[in-house]
């Protein structure tokens, strides 16, 4: 898999979560050769932000090539830092990744050395104290993308999802051949039906809002409209034909979500005179 930055971009930075030499944690891959794995720099910036952000004070890192483990086998060895644990408070997470980095270039390909000279992005292991769980990382590795991508039954919290998705580079995605189901009460208010025929009679098949008219017609020969409750009935709105208006589809779900639902709720005030706020 690979790191997310802040904006939900895949970076070129390989990583997995796994346990290595008795030691659970997240393994980023090393940069190089050439462009491979490019953006360890910055996916480490992220991992450590939101290492910070989950209250993690403390973390153990330790060096993990193949070569460093070929000659150092014990993983004793390969910790990178001297204390027992690897401080991830008191600076921010761009300097304390230069820190940490700084601990690898004490490490040739076959030990620690005094002088520091060596690569200061090799494959390293991320541990977090009695944390052996593959969910804890997931955010860490993700961030806020991994939240975006996530399915609900919500439709507030879907359509808030999606208009940040909307905005990012999406590959075509596998959705759900068979989506999960929730089976909820739910409360729904009492309507009277003669308010909403009365206001689609009055309509005349002609959207109360844009004046166009009705986009189709039902079976029975009428038009279709949506009746909309200016002031919703969750909102103490009255069934009444001084609080209904009939709108076009487009009309209706503009009067719920565009950013200038205020301004046509006031139009609609204005130009139809039966309406009471």
């Amino acid at each position: 898999m690979h790191v997310f930055d802040k904006n939900g971009t895949e970076l070129s930075a390989e990583c997995s979560v796994d346990e290595e030499d008795g030691v659970y944690g997240l393994i980023l891959e090393s940069w190089g050769p050439a462009h491979r794995n490019k953006d360890y720099n910055i996916a480490l910036d992220c991992i450590i932000e939101r290492l910070i952000n989950s209250d993690v004070d403390n973390v153990v890192v330790y060096l993990a090539s193949s070569t460093a483990r070929k000659h150092m086998p014990s993983i004793a060895e390969r910790k990178i830092h001297p204390g027992e644990y690897f401080p991830l408070v008191g600076n921010s997470p761009r300097d304390i990744r230069q820190e940490m980095c700084s601990y690898q270039a004490h490490f040739s390909r076959t030990g620690r050395k005094e002088v520091p000279s060596g690569n200061r992005t090799k494959r390293i292991m991320i541990n977090v104290p009695k944390v052996n769980s593959g969910e804890f990382w997931e955010p860490i590795i993700h961030g806020e993308s991994l939240v975006l991508l996530q399915p609900t039954d919500d439709e507030s919290i879907l359509n808030i999802r999606v208009s940040r998705l909307i905005k990012k580079p999406l590959s075509e995605p596998t959705g759900y051949k068979i989506p999960g189901a929730v089976e909820r009460l739910q409360k729904v208010y009492i309507r009277d039906p003669a308010v909403k025929a009365w206001v689609l009679q009055q309509s005349k098949g002609v959207c109360e809002n844009c004046g166009e008219k009705a986009p189709f017609y039902l079976n029975d020969g009428s038009p279709y409209l949506e009746v909309h409750h200016v002031i919703p009935l969750s909102s103490a709105g009255a069934d009444t034909t001084s609080n209904c208006v009939a709108l076009c589809p487009n009309c209706h779900r503009a009067l719920h979500y565009s950013q200038n639902a205020k301004e046509l709720i006031e139009m609609l005030y204005i130009n139809i005179d039966r309406l009471q706020k």
